[in-house]
């Protein structure tokens, strides 16, 4: 054979060895965007970001990781944020139950309210966090085992609890004003209660109605040089504008406490209210056993959990409040 046969042999050889890795790593990696689209959904919405929803979030997503539930990798995790409108929270709901996801998770009423009928009837499996009062949103029918595939956490605080934080303040507490959305359901039975509970301590409760966050600054200038502090429950819309509140009670000496920690480390001087990173991890954990098998509806809703003293000592001094110190003793001390 020639030397110059056996070139174009080698030559010709190269080339088809060439073509045929071209075509494994195509192959391959369309295997792979293949095998990626198909993994197992699983949608989360939530009404607005604020740093309760979002610690709640994340909790859910360790626990997924750490049972091996990997976002991109051995599932899919769809994120959307409604930023406050509830029409949109419905659009999005529409989006993702056309995803056929294999759950969805909702963080906060609003939410989970527009999930509700949708997951239904699709029969896709429905977990919620964040909601306050899931048998007054009507989202459940019993607290316990249900026919609907839906399940849930609440952070329902005792009103006792928040009324004597202010208190421990503000001694001698006689007017607390109150900002929320009176759109939210789980914020009118917040307010009840609290009326409820003021009432047998001689409080008069002051409210002020923000419909939208940019409605919040306004409602808490009207609370100024009418009410001795300011109470923020968990309500959406508040909370996401917590920043605006704080500044105000800043500027009047007005002092403003809170029903979640992530709005004492925006500013409020403090709360006595649940870890949210750990609500995320008990919602995350009903997530797990139903993607494992087990009904939604067979999964009681998480209730009744433990409660941690947080205060913001830097707020404190800003709106002209002294500490007790024997609550420095007890609580979780940032600000300082």
């Amino acid at each position: 054979m020639s030397s110059r046969l056996k070139k174009i042999l080698i030559s010709l050889t190269v080339l088809i060895l060439a073509a045929l890795s071209v075509k494994y790593f195509s192959d391959k990696q369309n295997s792979s965007e293949t095998s990626k689209d198909n993994l197992p959904i699983i949608a989360i919405t939530q009404i607005v970001e604020h740093s309760a929803l979002d610690q709640e979030r994340e909790g859910v997503i360790e626990v997924l990781a750490k049972a091996g539930y990997i976002d991109g990798q051995t599932v899919k995790i769809v994120y959307q944020n409604a930023q406050g409108n509830i029409g949109t929270a419905a659009q999005i709901t529409a989006q993702m139950i056309s995803l056929k996801p294999k759950l969805v998770l909702t963080l906060s009423t609003p939410s989970a309210q527009a999930a509700l009928g949708p997951c239904l009837a699709q029969n896709i499996p429905l977990v919620f966090s964040t909601v306050t009062d899931p048998l007054g949103a009507k989202l459940v029918k019993d607290l316990n085992k249900r026919t609907e595939a839906v399940t849930g956490v609440s952070d329902n605080l005792p009103m006792e609890s928040q009324i004597q934080l202010v208190q421990d303040f503000i001694p001698g507490l006689k007017t607390l004003g109150v900002i929320y959305n009176a759109g939210e359901v789980n914020s009118v039975k917040m307010v009840k209660a609290m009326h409820e509970e003021a009432a047998k301590h001689g409080i008069q409760i002051v409210e002020a109605v923000a419909g939208k966050t940019s409605d919040v600054a306004s409602a808490m200038n009207n609370l100024v040089g009418r009410v001795q502090a300011v109470y923020v429950p968990n309500d959406n819309t508040a909370v996401a504008a917590m920043n605006s509140i704080v500044q105000i009670g800043e500027k009047h000496k007005l002092p403003v406490f809170a029903g979640d920690t992530g709005s004492v480390k925006a500013g409020a001087i403090a709360t006595r209210g649940y870890d949210r990173f750990a609500l995320g991890r008990k919602a995350g954990e009903l997530v797990l056993k139903i993607l494992k098998g087990t009904p939604a509806g067979d999964l009681p809703l998480e209730v009744n959990h433990s409660l941690s003293l947080m205060i913001n000592k830097e707020s404190a001094e800003k709106m002209g409040v002294i500490i007790p110190q024997a609550l420095l003793q007890t609580a979780t001390v940032i600000g300082d």
